[in-house]
């Protein structure tokens, strides 16, 4: 186990349950019981030099901070209401920064008719920006915990793509190419480039296909994908008391991620793994609801997949041809180094 996920055990040990909390640490939102319905709340921070590089478009940097707080909520099978923000930005950052990072955030809510509402200014050392959104579900509330022995395991989108993204940004940016071989950035198609970087830089929060799993019953269990799809299997699969088994041969490669990793001498195995800030959604279903993926309508916005099952036992691991790896410790460590 993490030493992310150990706080959280230890913090859960120590907190006082309410009757109000349906859902408490440890899933991807809070759900919180009030006369008008449950509520659906959660937070994400986006750190400079730790989830983001310097220099990083201030319209792109307010439009990403509320994405990665909707794809919580997207895995609770939630829509957003309204969010408040918190910026904080150091003393040489040109007055106009705040303004611009608000309103390309509050741009983005608004997509999925929610509302910036308020939120806080602070100085800092480095820019941040801290949202809080809130929302409600869409049906039955999916969590984390549902998993059970004969679920099949499905992915949306394409896993790694962010984190090649991230490579080639830092590349750009003229840092450190030390993983796999040398290469430069002017090596990769334009087209390649361009869809990894916006993989990285304008995640696409998985709203409509949470809103489904919800709304047609079809999760048991559900995560949003984004420290690493190794490490999140784990956590999906411990909440639920399970082994979760993702087939290598079912693991989608695109093939800009494919060219990226050939390129750079990486494996796009490892890289779809261990790759964080894909904000995608892996889930478990019943064997007998599967054919609802066969072929996903367009409103769900994402092509979904299914890469794997659940068995008894515990933990998550790859099915190579050597066998069975475990793979729960393969993703982002927030304890670790940024990016």
């Amino acid at each position: 186990m993490r030493p992310e996920d150990r706080f959280v055990e230890r913090l859960r040990e120590t907190l006082s349950g309410r009757e109000e909390l349906l859902v408490g640490p440890g899933d991807d939102a809070a759900v919180v019981r009030l006369s008008a319905g449950p509520l659906v709340v959660t937070t994400d921070t986006l750190v400079e030099n730790v989830d983001f590089l310097p220099g990083e478009d201030p319209g792109r940097l307010g439009r990403r901070a509320v994405s990665v707080s909707l794809s919580d909520l997207a895995a609770m099978g939630a829509w957003p209401d309204f969010f408040l923000l918190t910026i904080g930005f150091p003393e040489s950052a040109s007055e106009d920064l705040p303004l611009a990072l608000a309103l390309a955030a509050a741009k983005r809510a608004e997509e999925f008719g929610a509302s910036l509402v308020g939120g806080d200014l602070s100085r800092s050392t480095e820019i941040f920006l801290s949202v809080a959104v809130w929302g409600r579900p869409c049906g039955g509330v999916v969590r984390r915990s549902g998993a059970r022995p004969g679920d099949l395991v499905f992915l949306s989108g394409w896993p790694g793509e962010a984190a090649a993204g991230l490579a080639v940004a830092r590349a750009r940016a003229g840092g450190d190419r030390s993983e796999g071989r040398i290469w430069a950035p002017e090596e990769l198609a334009v087209p390649d480039e361009t869809r990894l970087l916006a993989a990285y830089r304008e995640p696409e929060p998985r709203l409509p296909l949470g809103r489904a799993l919800a709304r047609e019953d079809l999760a048991t269990a559900a995560i949003d994908v984004s420290d690493g799809l190794g490490v999140d299997a784990g956590r999906l699969a411990r909440a639920s008391g399970v082994r979760l088994v993702i087939e290598s041969e079912s693991l989608p490669v695109s093939p800009a991620l494919q060219a990226f990793a050939e390129l750079a001498g990486r494996d796009p195995i490892e890289m779809a793994l261990e790759g964080g800030d894909d904000y995608e959604l892996l889930f478990t279903t019943p064997a007998e609801r599967a054919g609802r993926f066969a072929d996903p309508p367009a409103e769900w916005g994402a092509p979904v997949r299914r890469v794997g099952r659940i068995e008894s036992g515990e933990g998550a691991f790859l099915e190579e041809a050597r066998g069975l790896r475990p793979i729960d410790d393969l993703g982002f460590d927030h304890y670790g180094a940024g990016p």
